[in-house]
């Protein structure tokens, strides 16, 4: 709420109070205004910090601990779902939701695409912290990224496509050659798991979905090449 209201003090009341200030006394405040611009941003910024920072925390926490954890390797050859601890931040997430919606319903979109940036990051630094990824975990790394990615499309930013371009580039840097080529043939299969999940978790995560902004159909490209040449392993959304 303090946010919203603070946002509300700088983007309309200041304007207005300086506008109504020169025109009646004739007189330009250029200075002036810049002045009380900058102090109010920096007073939204470590706002803004000082809201989202434990919610980034407790992501990257839960992030890092899944991926990391031993049970993270699929036990199957083709996974068939998103691992655990990808739910437990979508659901973490929903409550971010519901709370801004709800008292400050015009910060939804900042506040849930920071944390989208926020959390590919999160992935990208654990998918650094394994040496290989044999095929089965190379599925699992793709559906577990791609789930999250693709369950808050509506709140993509260029930053977050970049980082998870680089995801899928430190998976690609730690696959072999016939993981890498195998993973070809397994993308249909995984495009129809993702399609499956995203359809049976409408009720769950339903609250992100909402009118678009203009922005296509999400699709990652799927590199071939090895050692850091290459793109990632990603799905296409079906």
């Amino acid at each position: 709420m303090t946010l919203s209201n603070l946002s509300y003090l700088r983007t309309d009341i200041i304007p207005h109070l300086m506008s109504q200030f020169e025109s009646s006394f004739s007189v330009k405040l250029t200075d002036e205004t810049k002045t009380i611009r900058d102090v109010l941003g920096q007073i939204d910024a470590r706002l803004f910090q000082s809201y989202v920072k434990p919610t980034v925390e407790t992501l990257s926490q839960t992030i890092s601990a899944g991926i990391s954890s031993d049970t993270w390797t699929p036990k199957i050859a083709r996974p068939t779902d998103a691992q655990g601890y990808v739910y437990d931040v979508l659901l973490a997430l929903v409550l971010v939701h519901s709370e801004v919606s709800t008292t400050a319903a015009g910060l939804t979109n900042q506040i849930l695409s920071y944390l989208l940036e926020q959390s590919s990051l999160a992935f990208l630094a654990a998918f650094k912290s394994r040496r290989t990824y044999s095929l089965p975990a190379l599925m699992q790394a793709t559906l577990d990224v791609e789930f999250m990615a693709q369950s808050l499309n509506n709140y993509t930013t260029d930053r977050a496509g970049e980082v998870q371009s680089q995801i899928y580039l430190a998976l690609d840097e730690r696959t072999d050659d016939e993981a890498r080529k195998r993973l070809q043939g397994e993308l249909p299969e995984m495009r129809a798991v993702l399609k499956k999940l995203r359809e049976g978790t409408k009720g769950e995560f339903g609250c992100f979905k909402r009118e678009r902004r203009g922005r296509g159909e999400r699709t990652v490209a799927v590199g071939t090449g090895g050692g850091g040449g290459g793109g990632g392993q990603g799905g296409a959304r079906g």
